[in-house]
């Protein structure tokens, strides 16, 4: 896994454990594990995926 070279050190943390969720998201689908994963796109991928799991969970409260 590359380093982050962003100022904030939380931010290269949240994209290094998005990439791990990213990678093992992979293979749960049946698809092979991407080892070149972009942190930033990671990163990115995984709030949308968040985003979409809160949003259902909302809906299945009410």
């Amino acid at each position: 896994m590359r380093p982050g070279t962003w100022s904030d050190k939380t931010l290269p943390a949240a994209a290094g454990v998005a990439q791990v969720r990213h990678r093992m998201r992979r293979p749960a689908r049946g698809a092979e594990p991407a080892p070149a994963t972009r942190p930033a796109r990671a990163l990115a991928c995984d709030h949308l995926v968040r985003r979409r799991a809160l949003r259902r969970y909302r809906s299945w409260l009410t």
